[in-house]
């Protein structure tokens, strides 16, 4: 062997002392495996997590922050699993498709309620007319509406600011135990259900935010067309051109703190549906 490859012996003799340090009890090889499978799961949840930054993020901070977050996974999966890993080629790959297909569900659960909430704006729009108006979404790199974005962004914010991010990153963790690298893939049955189910809410999560403005910009319409039959010669559909985009900024400028107080039932609904099929597809 070349002079300039250490020894296993000699790699194993200079890394336990570090291992020690770091709380992991595999050797060097076992050790690099453990990270970098860590690394694949939250490289994939990051990608597709709104509030860690989705697409907006640069690649670089991204897989810094990846990586990070593997630095303090792979201590406790080093504590889960067997000693030593004894994983061939094909098994590691294996698990790194595993980590994959778990961490694009969790990331991409984890945007369903932010999806609901710019769901419930463009439908806002369509309503007040000013679908033609549309931006990117950082995030998600999508084309919206501008009140789609509006409560796509108040949704990130308002997640953060009560915390959520603390409990969905303990969710994460908590996922390495329930779908641990060299385990078995969720249940698609499980998880297929949950999506559904999730999928039913997103349409009473938009209704919810959305309802104080789209019941007056309903009720303008009601008013706007009896004053149509009333005086014919009057211009009503330039009129609602010009009072539904008003009336509807002003509704939602006046319903925000509504808005505030029934946001906890989302994170509530978010957090319960989460965990469900999280125990639920790791338990089955």
């Amino acid at each position: 062997m070349s002079s300039w490859i250490p020894e296993p012996s000699a790699l194993e003799g200079a890394f336990r002392p570090f291992a020690e340090l770091w709380g992991v009890r595999h050797g060097a090889m076992d050790t690099a495996s453990l990270f970098f499978l860590g690394l694949i799961r939250w490289a994939a949840i990051v990608q597709f997590c709104p509030f860690l930054g989705g697409r907006l993020v640069p690649g670089p901070v991204k897989i810094g922050l990846s990586m990070v977050m593997a630095w303090f996974t792979t201590p406790w999966l080093s504590q889960q699993l067997a000693v030593p890993l004894d994983l061939t080629y094909l098994a590691w790959w294996l698990a790194a498709i595993h980590e994959i297909w778990v961490g694009l569900l969790i990331g991409l659960g984890s945007s369903l309620i932010f999806f609901a909430a710019n769901m419930g704006g463009q439908f806002l729009d369509s309503v007040r007319g000013t679908t033609s108006a549309n931006i990117l979404v950082p995030q998600l790199q999508i084309q919206t509406s501008l009140l789609g974005d509006f409560y796509l962004q108040l949704f990130v914010v308002l997640y953060i600011l009560v915390g959520g991010h603390i409990w969905f990153l303990s969710a994460v963790i908590d996922s390495y135990r329930l779908f641990p690298p060299t385990g078995l893939f969720p249940q698609a049955a499980v998880v297929n259900d949950a999506f559904i189910k999730m999928t039913g809410a997103m349409f009473g999560i938009m209704i919810k935010t959305v309802a104080p403005a789209l019941l007056v910009l309903i009720l303008l319409d009601v008013i706007l067309g009896v004053a149509n039959r009333m005086a014919p010669q009057m211009d009503v559909f330039f009129m609602g051109m010009a009072l539904k985009p008003t009336v509807g900024l002003l509704v939602i400028a006046l319903s925000i703190y509504a808005l505030l107080e029934i946001t906890p039932e989302f994170w509530r609904t978010f957090h319960e549906w989460m965990g469900g099929w999280l125990y639920g597809a790791g338990k089955a």
